[in-house]
């Protein structure tokens, strides 16, 4: 992760690793979210 003027940049192995836990282990957006410190947005 990085951050610059245009925000945080989240690397793709950790976009996949949120994706994942979001399908296979049926934590919530939300969840994720606070979990990990990201906007929902993101």
């Amino acid at each position: 992760m990085s951050t610059g003027k245009t925000g945080t940049r989240y690397d793709e192995d950790f976009k996949r690793t949120l994706v994942n836990l979001y399908q296979s282990r049926g934590k919530t957006q939300v969840a994720l979210c606070k979990e990990y410190g990201v906007c929902s947005s993101a």
